[in-house]
Order: structure tokens, then sequence, then C-alpha cells
């Protein structure tokens, strides 16, 4: 039988392209260690978000809550991003999981003992949004020290990929702790798994450089200075930085606010709503492995755009199809809005650490953790509105905003659309 030379010639594509960081030793421990705590962190939002709205009856106090969150991590991400890239990210990012996995316990404690109120859970986030602010910037650009240049993008996605396949199992295991032994335990699982994620970090050797201006004179602020300074020269980084900023404000903040679909418009239970946050995980998924599929893609720009005019759509039809009769087709509306969003965040967070130079990606990923800060000044207005006029309608007409936005993306950003 005769043989074609070609076909000794042309490469073999891998069939597991979309997981070829796991090959790396490295960052397959980072992998199992951001797992199990990001599985808890998971729970412990769907059963904050469920216990706020439990004690005060009101979406605004899920808002309140929310808020405390971001203002810390709003103010606080640029020095994260500083000290990411003049201090050893390991160092920084096990001594955040202990810190935040200790306010966690605080709460359980409070939770098992009756004392437990909303000013404390404000206070809680408070002080974990702080922590999270200035460690966050370390662990996004923590992974291109372990990957290297070649698999960044596959690495990035990946970690969005595994920070969602526990938006799966993670509420939904949540909802039945709850319904069986109520909130408490879920506080303490965090805590244990921070832990867990913090000695799995000891076995990683530390990696990568800091910038040169950390062992000279140059203060931490003239770094931060220099990080904006870097970024207004860049103009597609800002202009990612932009597009990534309005759908963060109207519409990731959707998710806070299940605990009141499900109590309010679907009428069901604890379990359902861990249904709920889990499709969303679900559809999540799918989307990040999309992206870590694209490394060899050449239309990023173009995937960029249509997954946030998808996020905008879905958005929009669960407000519109949200009612006591359409629980199971909002389910599968659900999916598809987790894996626009995510495809688009995950995608969006990538281009810009890939475009970043190494010494800059600590600051870059501070400026970028910036946006999640304002993610609860949308929470605060829609939490108020929906108190006023109901969750179906204000989601979808934040979801209308979002679809319009990149409607006017499409058009006049050509910039995006060409990367």
């Amino acid at each position: 039988m005769a043989v074609n030379p070609e076909d000794y010639s042309r490469p073999k594509r891998d069939r597991f392209v979309a997981f070829v960081s796991l090959r790396n030793r490295n960052f397959r421990l980072y992998a199992i260690g951001s797992l199990i705590a990001t599985m808890a962190l998971q729970m412990q939002t769907l059963a904050q978000n469920y216990l706020v709205y439990d004690l005060t009856d009101q979406a605004t106090a899920i808002g309140y809550v929310s808020l405390a969150l971001g203002v810390a991590i709003l103010f606080c991400s640029l020095a994260g991003g500083v000290a990411a890239d003049r201090l050893p990210k390991r160092n920084l990012l096990m001594a955040g999981r202990l810190g935040i996995g200790l306010f966690a316990l605080f709460i359980g404690v409070m939770i098992s003992t009756g004392l437990i109120a909303v000013w404390q859970i404000v206070v809680a986030s408070l002080a974990t949004g702080i922590i999270a602010g200035f460690t966050m910037p370390a662990q996004q650009s923590y992974v291109p020290d372990l990957v290297g240049e070649k698999n960044l993008m596959n690495a990035l996605a990946l970690s969005s990929g595994i920070m969602n396949i526990t938006r799966i199992g993670g509420p939904a295991l949540a909802g039945i702790l709850i319904a069986a032994f109520d909130v408490g335990p879920v506080y303490y699982i965090k805590f244990f798994a921070y832990c867990i994620f913090a000695v799995i970090l000891l076995f990683i050797p530390i990696t990568g450089k800091a910038v040169a201006s950390a062992q000279t004179a140059n203060s931490p602020m003239k770094d931060a200075l220099d990080g904006f300074r870097y970024l207004r020269g860049e103009r597609t980084l800002l202009s990612l930085l932009i597009v990534g900023l309005l759908p963060v404000i109207l519409a990731m903040p959707y998710v806070n606010f299940l605990p009141v679909f499900q109590k309010e418009v679907f009428q069901v239970g604890e379990a359902e709503l861990g249904l709920m946050m889990s499709m969303v995980g679900g559809g999540a998924v799918a989307g990040a492995l999309l992206v870590a599929s694209l490394t060899d893609y050449k239309y990023k720009g173009r995937v960029l755009v249509i997954s946030g005019l998808g996020f905008g759509v879905t958005l929009t039809l669960l407000g519109v199809v949200a009612g006591p009769e359409t629980f199971v087709l909002s389910l599968v509306v659900l999916v598809f809005t987790g894996a626009f969003g995510t495809a688009f965040m995950a995608l969006n967070q990538a281009l810009m650490l890939t475009i970043t130079p190494p010494e800059m990606r600590g600051r870059v990923a501070g400026l970028f953790m910036m946006t999640f800060g304002l993610q609860p000044f949308g929470a605060m207005p829609i939490g108020i509105l929906i108190d006023a006029a109901g969750a179906p309608p204000v989601i979808a007409c934040f979801g209308g905003a979002t679809l319009l936005f990149f409607i006017i993306v499409t058009i006049f950003m050509p910039r995006i659309r060409g990367l």
C-alpha cells in the first residue's frame, strides 16, 4: 500500500490542546489548590447572599455587602499590583489565603453562636476585600511565572475554567448543606480549604523575578505611576481595560441577586438555588474551555466581541422569561449566560496579560482587578431597583444596556475586533 510522505511531515494536532498547561508540575499543583479554595469560595458566596437576604429580606442589603468588598478591592488593587512586581508572588498568595480564611472562620463562629448580624458580614467583607485587593494581582500574574509565555493564554483560560468548574458543584453542595445544617458549616469549609491551598503553595518553588526597581531606590509610588504611564501609552491595552469595565458594572452583579429570583420569582427552595448557580457554572466552564483552545486562533478579537454580545442577549432574555412557571427554561438561559460571560472575561484578561511585558504584569493585573472593585457600584443601584420594581425587569434592562454597549464596541472600536 502506497504511503503519502505528507502523512509524516504534517504536524499532528494535539487532541488535548485545551489542557496542555496541566503538564507543568507547578501549574498542576497550583490548579489543585485553586480548585479546592475556589470550590469553598463559591459555596460561601451563595451562602453569604442567602444569609444576608434571609436576615433582611432586602436585595439592597446584598448590595451593601458587595459594596464593602468592592470598595476595598478598588482601593487596594493597585498597591497589590506594585507588591506583586516587587515581592515573591507565592508568599503574597499564602498570606492572603490564610488571612481570608480567618475572617471566614470568624463569621462561621458568629453564626454558630447565634450572634450573627449584617454589620459583621459587612465588616468581614471589607477586611476580605482589603486582603484580596492586595493579593489578587499576585494571583493573576503568578500564572505566567509558572508556565512561561508559550502556554500563557491556555493557562489563564484553564485557571478561569477551574474557577468555574467549582460553580457547578460548589453552589449545589452549599444549597444542600444550608438546607440540612444551616449556613455556618459553609464558612468552616472555606477556612479549612484556604489553609489547604496555603500548604500546597509551599510545595511550589518561588518563581519569577521582581522588577529592577524593587532593588533600587525607586519607591512603590513611582512604580504605581509607571504602571499608569505604561497603560496610557499602550492604546490596545487601555481599550481592553475599558471594554472589560462596563460589563463588570452592568452585567456581572446579576449572580448576586439569584437568591431574589429563587425566593421571589421562581418560589423554590435552597437546593434549587444551588442548581441555578450550577447552571451558570456549567456554562462558564464551557466558555473557559473555548478560550483555552484559542491559543493559535488568529481572530481572538472577534470572539471577544461575539462573547460580549451574547452575554448581553442572554442576560436580557433571563429577565424576560423568568417567572414562576419558567424555572426550567430559565436554567437553560443561565447556562448560556454563564458561557458567554466567562468567555468574554477570560479572553479579555488573557489578552491583556499576553500583550503586557513580564515586568509590568503585576501592576496591569492590579489595574484589571480595580475594575472588579467597581462591580458593587452596579450591584447597589441594581439592588435598590429590584426592591422597587422586581428582579426580572431590572436584570432585563441592565442586560439590554450591556448589549447596547457591545454593539457600540463592534461598530466604533475596530482595534478590539482586529486583535
